[in-house]
C-alpha cells in the first residue's frame, strides 16, 4: 500500500509546472494605428536592462516594472511626436507604467496580470497572452481612446482623422 501512495505522489509531482527564470533584457512598447492619410508607429525601448521573471511561481511574487516617460515615444518626425504627446496628455501625465506579474507558462504561450496606468486610467488584464518567439515574449493589446477617455486627434480642420483605435505592443527580450 505505501509503495502506491508512493508512485502517486511521484506522479502527480512529475505533472506539475515547473519554474522557469526569464531574464529580461530589453523591454519595448509600441503604439500604433491609422490616419485617414496614413499608418503611425511610436515606440520606446530599453535594452541593456537585467530583470528576471519566474514562471509558475506558486507565491505569485515574482513581478517586473517599468516606468516609460511620454515624452520619450519616437514617432518617427518631430510633428508626429509632438501630436502623440499632445493627445496623451504629456504635461499632465509624464509617464505610463507597465507592470506584469502572476507569469504562467501554458501549452500555447504564457499569460499574466497585466496593469497599464496611462493618461491617468488604471487599465488591469488579467490573462494578457504572451507568445515567445526569437528570444521575445509579445503581447498585443487594442485600446480605443473612448476606453482612455481622450478624443482622437484631428488635423486640417478635421481631413485628418485618427481611428478610434489603438494597436499596442508589449515586447520583452529575453
Amino acid at each position: 500500500m505505501r509503495v502506491l501512495y508512493l508512485i502517486i505522489i511521484v506522479i502527480l509531482f512529475s505533472f506539475a509546472p515547473t519554474n522557469e527564470l526569464l531574464v529580461i533584457t530589453e523591454k519595448q512598447v509600441k503604439v500604433s494605428g491609422v490616419t485617414s492619410i496614413g499608418k503611425f508607429t511610436c515606440d520606446y525601448c530599453i535594452d541593456d536592462m537585467k530583470d528576471t521573471l519566474i514562471s509558475n511561481r506558486t507565491n505569485r511574487s515574482g513581478t517586473l516594472q517599468f516606468t516609460i516617460p511620454v515624452d520619450d515615444f519616437s514617432c518617427g518626425n518631430f510633428m508626429l511626436n509632438k501630436d502623440f504627446r499632445k493627445t496623451l496628455k504629456s504635461d499632465e501625465y509624464p509617464s505610463a507604467k507597465v507592470k506584469v506579474s502572476n507569469l504562467v507558462k501554458k501549452e500555447n504561450g504564457y499569460f499574466c496580470h497585466l496593469r497599464l496606468q496611462i493618461v491617468g486610467k488604471e487599465l488591469i488584464f488579467e490573462n494578457f497572452h504572451l507568445t515567445k518567439s526569437d528570444q521575445k515574449l509579445t503581447g498585443k493589446l487594442t485600446l480605443s481612446f473612448d476606453e482612455l477617455e481622450l478624443k482622437a486627434p484631428k488635423k486640417l480642420g478635421g481631413l485628418i482623422k485618427v481611428d478610434e483605435t489603438l494597436h499596442l505592443q508589449i515586447e520583452l527580450g529575453t
